[in-house]
Order: C-alpha cells, then sequence, then structure tokens
C-alpha cells in the first residue's frame, strides 16, 4: 500500500474527516514518494589512488508532499483549525494513513504550505512535512508483564520477535524483587548482556537504550557507574533473551524500516 491510495490519515492522533480533510492526488499521470532514504556515501580520496576509501554512509530523513481536499466548504474557523493542527505543532507527531495503518511517519510540516481554491469556499491544501528521521515506524507495542519474581540460578528465557529490518532500541521497566543486580543477555545478538549492580528491593527503574539513560524512582539515586555491557536492543526477527535476578519486567518498543 501507497500514501497516495490512502483516502483518509490521521495526525498527531487526530483523524482527517474529523477536521473535514481527505487526502487526494492534484497529478493524472504516476504517482512519486519516497522509497528509501535519500543516502551519501563518505569517501577519502588519495593522490595516486583512482578508488576512494569507503569510510560509511549518511541517510537523511526525508519530505513528503502532501495534498488533502476539504469535503464541504470551507469557513475561516475551519481553516485556523486546520492550520494549527498541521502547522502549529512544537515537535515531531505521528502521520500515518488509512491504507496502511502500521507504517508511521513522525513529521513536521516544513517549506511552504498552500491553499488552493475557486473563491466559492472550495479547495485543496498543499503542505510538505518533513520526517524526524530516515526511517518509518511501527505503532508503539507494549509487552506482558514478565514475573520472574522467583528467578532461577540459570535464569528465564523470553523471546521478542523485531518484525522492523533495523535494529530495535526499546524502553524497559523494570521494579527489582530483593536486593542485588539484574542481567539481561540477548542470545540472539552474539550473547551480548546488559548488567546492573546495587539494586534495592522494590526499586523501579526505567532504562531508555536509545539514550543509554537509566531512571530510578528513588531519589538521588544514579546508576550511571552500575552498569555494565550493552543496553539492551532487539535485532531483526526472533530475539532470544535470558534473564538473571529476580524482577519483574515488560518492554516498550517500535519498529524500524527502511522504505
Amino acid at each position: 500500500m501507497t500514501i497516495a491510495e490512502s483516502l483518509h490519515f490521521v495526525y498527531d492522533g487526530i483523524r482527517s474527516d474529523e477536521m473535514g480533510l481527505i487526502n487526494v492526488n492534484m497529478s493524472t499521470g504516476m504517482q512519486e514518494q519516497p522509497f528509501l532514504p535519500e543516502q551519501n556515501l563518505k569517501e577519502i580520496t588519495v593522490r595516486g589512488r583512482d578508488t576512494p576509501y569507503f569510510i560509511e554512509t549518511e541517510r537523511k530523513p526525508f519530505t513528503l508532499s502532501l495534498n488533502f481536499a476539504f469535503t464541504e466548504h470551507f469557513d475561516n474557523e475551519q481553516l485556523n483549525k486546520v492550520a494549527n493542527w498541521l502547522g502549529n505543532q512544537p515537535y515531531y507527531k505521528p502521520l500515518y494513513f488509512s491504507d496502511h495503518l502500521d507504517k508511521w511517519y513522525y513529521t513536521l510540516y516544513t517549506g511552504e504550505a498552500k491553499l488552493l481554491h475557486n473563491c466559492l469556499k472550495q479547495g485543496t491544501v498543499q503542505i510538505q512535512m518533513r520526517s524526524m528521521s530516515p526511517y518509518t515506524y511501527s505503532p508503539v507495542y507494549e509487552s506482558d508483564l514478565y514475573d520472574f519474581s522467583r528467578n532461577s540460578s540459570s535464569g528465564s528465557k523470553l523471546m521478542i520477535e523485531n518484525k522492523g529490518n533495523m535494529t530495535c532500541k526499546p524502553v524497559l521497566s523494570i521494579r527489582k524483587i530483593g536486593d542485588g543486580e539484574l542481567s539481561i543477555v540477548n542470545l540472539s545478538n552474539q550473547g551480548k548482556t546488559f548488567r546492573i549492580v546495587n539494586l534495592r528491593a522494590d526499586e523501579e527503574l526505567i532504562i531508555y537504550s536509545e539514550q543509554e539513560e537509566i531512571v530510578s524512582n528513588i531519589p538521588l539515586t544514579y546508576h550511571f557507574d552500575d552498569a555494565y555491557g550493552d543496553f539492551p536492543c532487539l535485532v531483526e526477527g526472533a530475539n532470544y533473551f535470558k534473564v538473571y535476578g529476580d524482577c519483574q519486567l515488560k518492554w516498550k518498543y517500535q519498529f524500524r524500516y527502511v522504505g
């Protein structure tokens, strides 16, 4: 499914039909939309060598060019509501379309936004929405509560499937049962281990893998020097984990996609 096939869209949790808008195509030929993010190659050229040395790739956020039509005659009040909704956001907000509800873009409008009308209170809005990153995202998923309150010394298993085609960095909510430490080993990612020590009974933690931050509910308690190894992440496909230490654990994550 593509953007052009969708009649309705949702931005910042508000459906377009609630605002009197539908998604339309202004051209009669082939439709164009981003397929892969723009990618630059970083290379170093050395005198006397025709082939440059490859360093890395650099991907850039993309822009969606969109057209929305008013389903009825508009008035100034409706124009103000639409302008505030689409153009007065403090940060990137999720945008997704009715024929592909599980593919989210995080966007803000950029450049010009135009109102095209026939002087009879009928018309369309043309707007460009710039994405937050080079990738698209799934909805936010939250796992059931894994209760390892009586964990054995050999650990407990769990599996989480990453259905995206990029590494996914989750947010973990943990309640420690009893004083001690906790380890999370990803057997599907070369056994990479995240270990945190000096935890207290009933301490609640939020672990942000993307930002590599640990937040405790105990005032003035910081675990930066108590954490070892790699923050948990989900590689593409099935991820089999071993959890060591008595705890209750919940995962929150969004899959990422190239294209």
